[in-house]
């Protein structure tokens, strides 16, 4: 009987102990957007880098930085017009930004923090799905990674419509390798896009 309450005791220590450090562990693998004030600064789960979005006067420039955190170098990634979605894969290896550049599109690029190399989402898409060119070209096209599968795979949507002719409207979801591997996992079309 002892022995047994002893070992609920232990158990619940170890379990509120499990619960305390996922409680104090940020969630880094979700998606941050952006703007969020005049400064925003998200962490790479290694705590070896941190992206930094400066907006200030009123938003009137908007630019994404890097820092790497032990030697406080910072880098500017890119400049931006409007508004941002930035997550961090859950090794740190790579962060995708979706950039809403216009009213009638959004861009999708991942970048390797060492080098700041940017992959460009659609020219992926397009390799492994030459048919997503319509879709590209449509008067409203949205390509943004969704969230990360795991530290080299992404979910990716590309939808949007055309308001003139062709009519149309799409959603198309697919699985991306940062290897270049690509997978349609579905496909909604209503309309005649070409």
């Amino acid at each position: 009987m002892v022995s047994r309450l002893l070992l609920t005791c232990l158990l619940l220590i170890q379990i509120g102990k499990l619960s305390a450090v996922a409680q104090s562990e940020p969630e880094y693998s979700s998606v941050v957007a952006l703007p969020r004030g005049p400064v925003s600064r998200i962490p790479s789960p290694n705590g070896k880098w941190t992206l930094i979005f400066e907006c200030p006067k009123h938003c009137s420039d908007r630019k994404l930085s890097i820092e790497e955190n032990n030697s406080l170098t910072r880098r500017l990634v890119k400049e931006y017009e409007r508004s941002l979605s930035i997550s961090w894969a859950p090794d740190s290896r790579s962060f995708f930004v979706d950039d809403a550049s216009g009213s009638t599109e959004t861009l999708c690029y991942v970048y390797d923090p060492a080098t700041l190399k940017e992959t460009d989402i659609a020219k992926v898409v397009l390799a492994g799905d030459p048919e997503a060119a319509q879709f590209l070209n449509a008067g409203h096209s949205y390509l943004k990674a969704i969230r990360w599968i795991n530290s080299q795979e992404l979910l990716v949507v590309l939808e949007g419509y055309n308001d003139g002719l062709p009519p149309g409207v799409f959603t198309v979801r697919y699985r991306i390798g940062l290897n270049g591997s690509i997978q349609k996992l579905w496909q909604q079309v209503e309309g005649h896009l070409h």
